[in-house]
């Protein structure tokens, strides 16, 4: 017989969004973030720290005197576009802080969240790998781990339905049952409660197990018993469907998503130390890439 154990879900205050990292390499892809940065920066009146993190190329034939030389030019060079990046007119009249940064870029945005006591990062990613020493692409996925606030992502899909964020109708939380994947929840219940969003709570019984004759006989004493883990802590007006089905969780999760017309994915996931850094094997990062919406992800230890 299936069983679910007890997770506890904390209840969060309100939401609180007054300082937000916008993470971008200055790419055109990294724009695609930009609509829900304002959206988010307006509703709340947000301040928003708009970060690039940058690494130097290697010259291995140059003096030391030199390369500190060319180091501060291209700083420099870097600064300039990054301010003009910010004149764009999704950020028109909002606070905005540019911040540059040098080195790796996980653990320099990791700093910039602590010492700006950041609440949401916003990121965007376009799912290529090695270029130019900047931000996007294969970091992407770390941050979802690594940074100590909830991170939200816009994947390389989402912003054609991103012309703007004002309103998030119906919100899909993929969850294994594990106490990990309920980090995002209470996050979610807050944005619910804003929104007046429904929710649907979904588990995916892993192909390897579906094919057992319990499995999904069970099915309904599951989704009782995830009813009653996750409605009480959400707003009464606010509506919970509980869904289990058998196959591979990167499908179903995104076909859900589409039948659905979902606004907001939410994840919680393991921290980096957790688990392997190599990300991109998993469902959330899959999700990122696919889904027509972003994807909020946290785990425990963020908060907003």
């Amino acid at each position: 017989m299936l069983t679910m154990s007890a997770i506890p879900i904390p209840i969060l205050p309100a939401i609180q969004l007054k300082r937000i990292l916008y993470a971008t390499d200055l790419s055109e892809a990294s724009r695609a973030a930009l609509p829900i940065v304002s959206a988010i920066a307006r509703r709340y009146g947000s301040h928003v720290y708009a970060a690039h993190i940058w690494s130097p190329p290697p010259y291995s034939i140059v003096s030391p005197e030199a390369l500190s030389i060319m180091g501060e030019e291209q700083q420099n060079a870097i600064r300039e576009v990054l301010e003009d990046f910010l004149h764009a007119n999704e950020l028109s009249g909002i606070p905005v802080t540019p911040i540059l940064g040098r080195g790796e870029p996980a653990g320099e945005l990791k700093r910039i969240v602590r010492e700006n006591r950041i609440n949401l990062a916003i990121v965007s990613t376009h799912g290529r790998t090695g270029f130019r020493h900047l931000l996007m692409g294969s970091v992407a996925e770390e941050l979802f781990r690594n940074l100590p606030c909830p991170v939200l992502t816009v994947g390389p899909n989402a912003s054609k339905r991103l012309v703007t964020q004002d309103e998030i109708k119906h919100i899909l939380f993929p969850t294994d049952l594990s106490l990990e994947s309920s980090a995002v929840f209470p996050y979610l219940a807050l944005v619910a409660a804003e929104y007046k969003s429904s929710i649907t709570v979904l588990h995916i019984v892993p192909a390897e197990n579906h094919r057992h004759p319990s499995i999904l006989d069970e099915a309904p004493i599951l989704k009782a018993e995830i009813q009653r883990t996750f409605c009480g802590q959400t707003d009464p007006a606010c509506m919970v469907n509980t869904v289990v089905e058998a196959g591979d969780p990167v499908q179903q999760i995104l076909a859900h998503a589409r039948a659905g017309n979902v606004d907001l994915i939410g994840f919680g996931v393991r921290k980096a130390s957790e688990i392997s850094t190599h990300f991109r094997n998993t469902v959330p990062y899959k999700i990122v890439l696919q889904a027509e919406c972003p994807v909020l992800t946290a785990h425990y230890g963020d908060g907003l």
